[in-house]
C-alpha cells in the first residue's frame, strides 16, 4: 500500500531512550536491575556484543547509552527515573494467584519480556508466544486476572508462569551486567 494513501495514518515515533526498571525480588520495593530501551520502531534494549545490558545503578544509564548506544547514542534520553517497569515478581504472583492487577504489572512485564527476548534473538516456541500474547491482550482491557484464569482465558496459570520464567531465562543467558 502506498504511503501517500490518505486513509493510512502517518505514524512517526520520535526515538527516545527510556530507563527500564526490573523487579525480581518480591520482598523489595525498589528495582533489582535497570536497563535502557531505545523506543522507536522497533523498541530495542541497549546491547553490547549482542547481549542485553543491565546495571544496578540507574545513574549510569546516560553514560552507558553514550558509550554503547552506537548510532543512537545521541538520541534524546529520559533516564532520570524509570518510565518502563518490568516487575517479574508481581506479574508471577498475579499469574499464579489471580486477583486484580491494578498496577498493570502483568501486561507491562509481558510486553517488556517479549521485546527483550526478541532482541536477544532467542526463538520462542509458538505455544509460549500465544500464551503471552493472549494474557497481554486480555490485560490491555481488563485487570481481573482471576476471571481470565478461571473463566475466559485460553491458557492456564501454569502455562503463563512457565512462559514468563522461560523468558526470564532467555533474557538472562543473553545479558551482560555492567
Amino acid at each position: 500500500m502506498s504511503s501517500d494513501n490518505p486513509f493510512t495514518p502517518a505514524v512517526s515515533i520520535e526515538p527516545l531512550w527510556r530507563l527500564l526498571a526490573i523487579g525480581l525480588d518480591p520482598d523489595k520495593t525498589v528495582p533489582d536491575l535497570y536497563g535502557a530501551i531505545h523506543e522507536g520502531e522497533p523498541d530495542v534494549p541497549l546491547m553490547v556484543d549482542g547481549r542485553i545490558v543491565f546495571f544496578t545503578d540507574p545513574g549510569r544509564a546516560a553514560e552507558l547509552i553514550r558509550q554503547h548506544g552506537g548510532t543512537w547514542a545521541t538520541d534524546p534520553m529520559e533516564v532520570d527515573k524509570p518510565t518502563l517497569w518490568c516487575d517479574v515478581a508481581q506479574a508471577l504472583h498475579h499469574l499464579s494467584a489471580g486477583g486484580i492487577d491494578d498496577s498493570a504489572s502483568v501486561v507491562d512485564a509481558v510486553n517488556v519480556l517479549l521485546d527483550l527476548v526478541k532482541a536477544s534473538g532467542t526463538k520462542m516456541v509458538d505455544s509460549r508466544r500465544r500464551a503471552l500474547h493472549s494474557i497481554a491482550d486480555y490485560c490491555t482491557t481488563s485487570k481481573n486476572l482471576t476471571k481470565y484464569l478461571e473463566e475466559v482465558g485460553d491458557h492456564s496459570s501454569r502455562e503463563l508462569v512457565d512462559a514468563v520464567l522461560w523468558c526470564v531465562g532467555a533474557v538472562v543467558v543473553n545479558s551482560r551486567f555492567l
